[in-house]
């Protein structure tokens, strides 16, 4: 589904940032940024007449007529889909996307096209590039006539030998610098001839991968589209957890450098190591300083420390100044003012006697996370995964009467969602919600598979947020060492949290030397005395039980590592929402999710593009 006025409100948005980014990424020769006009990439010209429009956001040649806007730039010439170039502008400008790219069903067609063999002009460039006749064979590189111009072929063979991706580079210096066949599914190019028991080297661009193995090492890809690109990590999936070590050979500019950064986290730091070096991209070293030195820094980086050792003079330090603060917002809004969102790395403890509104604010926690896009895991030892979708999704739904139906049990009727809610809200929450299956196994008794779970969750996925409900649940509770495997069960999570850059908030009960309507502080968490030295936040929940009261629960910030804060949040709750709102000088917060958006609505990919009304050039 398409929602074509976020789409144009994303690209208003965006504005002329889109004429820089678009610029960037296609390597418009004779660029002009003060007139905005460049040579067409569409066609050969010596005298500029590719010209951005700032009013309706797109680049304009006034010799060939083609357009270029951002969307066309994303999908056309970087490999996504429309969902993935919407969440990619949507990023930039802080708007929200209905689809997760990840998880949606996407139905890839195989690439049928006709190739013809290199000419001597795009043998002589490669040349040029220190890049043999012999090394282009081997990869297989074609050349056929795209987009008006003569371009070098990319062919994507996956680990079955199957030709499934194809992408294209113009022959010859400056000029368009690539795009790929629409509908196919984008993977790593190379990874047909690999072996998964040797280190992997990673460049970003398809000539870096073929100026590696002219060096003399064979072992190497590239990614399909770009660093900004990982579509291909969920496509690769399974070959890529066959991989012992990844060395990543990175460019030397900042979507390079945000490529290293992303590719480090999302295939595991234990397994990744990544190259330095002074230049632009790893075929501009074999150029200027000759095969003996690429393999010199692939050499160097395979025989680095081993895993699990850090030679501290080569950790990066972050100066204050460049620190980012990233986190997930609980969507409880004095909190979240508070403590700067729930940061990555960080382990947070949420904690309540039972009846006391626990469940109901970790619910309204996922729902809130959902509705940002921000993937979460959750899992739950108390409530079955029928129950845990239940409760979330009438939650969400509120008091909605128009998507309530009324239901009779056994002794009384009860409302629930409706068919045509439900399945709005199975999109809402598409590729943004999962949880552990516990028919695979027990936690209690073997905690390494839920972690290993989490990662995979983390890893492929994309979950910087999970939930453990809870942490008493967790753990095997006929153990005679309970206290000492609950405090080794937290530094797990808090070791996962750094490992992986994200955050965990653990869900646990108060001592039962607790009564309700008394106080909590740090100190009542059930179980060893180390866990809440471990947990970076420390959230209390409790009700009041006062026969005349101004509040229903409390949430109280008792713990705040990094900036010491502490707040007080009162709630209202309304049974007939089955939600606590957030009071603010006494009057409740209302509570929108975006789940009415799917209504009745087909996925984008079935719908016939209209292209007049979104404005695309293609």
């Amino acid at each position: 589904m398409i929602d074509r006025d976020l789409s144009k409100e994303y690209k208003r948005r965006l504005g002329s940032r889109a004429m820089d980014i678009i610029a960037h990424g296609m390597g418009l020769n004779k660029y002009n940024p003060s007139k905005k006009q460049s040579c067409c990439p569409f066609h050969k010209e010596k005298t500029p007449s590719f010209k951005w429009d700032s009013d309706k956001l797109f680049w304009k040649c006034f010799g060939c007529g083609q357009t270029l806007d951002i969307y066309r730039y994303y999908t056309e010439f970087r490999g996504m889909d429309f969902t993935a170039a919407k969440k990619e502008v949507a990023g930039m400008v802080g708007g929200e996307v209905e689809l997760s790219v990840q998880t949606t069903v996407v139905k890839f067609r195989k690439p049928e096209i006709e190739t013809g063999e290199l000419t001597k002009a795009a043998i002589d460039y490669m040349a040029l590039r220190g890049i043999s006749k012999e090394t282009l064979q081997s990869w297989c590189v074609k050349q056929r006539r795209w987009n008006n111009r003569d371009c070098y072929v990319f062919q994507y063979f996956d680990e079955k030998q199957d030709l499934v991706f194809i992408s294209y580079r113009e022959i010859g210096k400056g000029g368009l610098k690539g795009g790929c066949e629409a509908n196919t599914k984008s993977i790593l190019w190379g990874m047909w001839d690999i072996d998964v028991k040797k280190p992997v080297v990673i460049t970003e661009g398809q000539p870096d991968a073929m100026a590696v193995w002219e060096s003399g090492y064979r072992n190497v890809v590239s990614v399909p589209g770009g660093g900004a690109n990982c579509e291909w990590i969920n496509h690769c999936w399974d070959w890529l957890v066959t991989v012992d070590e990844f060395i990543i050979f990175g460019d030397n500019d900042e979507a390079g450098l945000r490529m290293v950064e992303e590719l480090t986290n999302r295939l595991g730091k234990y397994r990744v190591k990544v190259i330095a070096h002074e230049h632009k991209d790893a075929n501009e070293v074999l150029y200027r300083q000759g095969k003996e030195k690429v393999m010199e820094l692939i050499e160097a980086a395979i025989a680095e420390t081993p895993k699990g050792i850090l030679d501290m003079s080569r950790v990066k330090y972050v100066q204050v100044k460049n620190r980012k603060h990233e986190g997930v917002p609980t969507g409880i809004k004095k909190l979240d003012e508070t403590v700067d969102d729930l940061h990555f790395g960080e382990l947070s403890i949420l904690y309540g006697r039972n009846g006391d509104g626990k469940t109901t604010m970790v619910s309204q926690i996922i729902a809130n996370s959902i509705d940002s896009r921000n993937p979460v895991f959750l899992y739950s030892g108390e409530m079955s995964t029928n129950r845990i979708l239940n409760w979330i999704y009438r939650q969400v739904v509120g008091n909605e009467e128009g998507y309530l139906d009324g239901v009779k049990a056994k002794y009384k009727f009860k409302k629930d969602v409706n068919d045509r809610a439900l399945e709005a809200l199975r999109k809402w929450s598409s590729g943004l919600f999962f949880t552990y299956d516990k028919l695979v196994s027990n936690v209690r008794k073997n905690t390494s598979d839920l972690f290993e779970v989490m990662a995979t969750a983390v890893k492929r996925y994309g979950c910087k947020f999970l939930i453990i409900d809870n942490l008493m649940s967790a753990m095997e509770e006929v153990a005679e060492s309970l206290n000492s495997d609950q405090s080794n069960f937290v530094q797990q999570c808090k070791d996962f949290c750094e490992a992986y850059n994200v955050h965990i908030m653990l869900v646990a009960h108060p001592n039962k030397s607790k009564r309700h309507g008394e106080k909590l502080e740090k100190e009542d968490i059930s179980g060893s005395n180390n866990i809440p030295n471990k947990a970076d936040i420390i959230l209390a929940i409790d009700r009041n039980y006062k026969e005349v009261r101004d509040y229903d629960v409390r949430l109280r910030l008792l713990k705040d590592r990094e900036e010491g804060m502490f707040c007080e949040v009162m709630f209202l709750f309304k049974p007939e929402t089955k939600r606590l709102h957030e009071l603010e000088d006494g009057t409740p917060r209302a509570i929108e999710y975006g789940w009415k958006k799917y209504l009745e609505t087909k996925e984008w990919w079935e719908c016939e593009l209209d292209q007049t009304e979104l404005d695309l050039p293609f």
